[in-house]
């Protein structure tokens, strides 16, 4: 009888640790995460105001099928004032070391870069993925959602690549997040 007790015990306790392990943990995300079905999240900073992520958006250049990938990080409270840390990741057959300037541009308004900062490079199969970040202004930034037809012009030493966006991404993100910027 001894025995059984135990083991009766052992499941029980096993069952009851497993129960709090899997109503206990049902998500990852911390609690002040909301999430722009998968365009975006916020973080809410208390005084600081709220930490947006704007998660990649691809660009595509359509005379070589190759990809630029941006991610976005900035904060707002009230007044618009700070800047946008922006990433990029170039996926190419060719390996970029160094970029000499970023434009975006729209119809109604355009962006010159010229302090672009190298992360990492790696090879992924047959590509490259070179990874860089700068910052622009978050006054201009939010300017370039006044038109979703944006362009993303790399230039390097020897050549300029264009990649094309994806209007639906950005008038998504404009309706969302951009619209209670001005």
């Amino acid at each position: 009888m001894k025995i059984s007790s135990n083991n009766y015990i052992s499941k029980i306790f096993i069952g009851l640790v497993l129960f709090v392990f899997l109503t206990g943990c049902p998500s990852v995300k911390p609690s002040g995460v909301k999430s722009g079905k998968n365009l975006f999240e916020t973080f809410y900073l208390g005084e600081g105001g709220t930490q947006y992520f704007i998660k990649p958006m691809i660009f595509y250049n359509t005379l070589n099928r190759e990809e630029i990938h941006l991610d976005f990080t900035f904060r707002y409270k009230n007044i618009v004032k700070d800047s946008v840390i922006v990433n990029l990741s170039l996926h190419s057959s060719i390996l970029f070391k160094s970029i000499n300037s970023l434009r975006f541009a729209n119809t109604t308004h355009k962006i010159l870069r010229k302090d672009i900062r190298l992360l990492f490079n790696e090879k992924r199969n047959k590509q490259f993925n070179s990874r860089f970040y700068t910052k622009i202004s978050l006054i201009e930034f939010n300017k370039l959602f006044d038109n979703e037809d944006w362009t993303i012009i790399v230039y390097t030493n020897k050549t300029s690549n264009t990649y094309i966006s994806e209007k639906k991404v950005i008038k998504k993100l404009q309706e969302k997040i951009f619209i209670i910027l001005q």
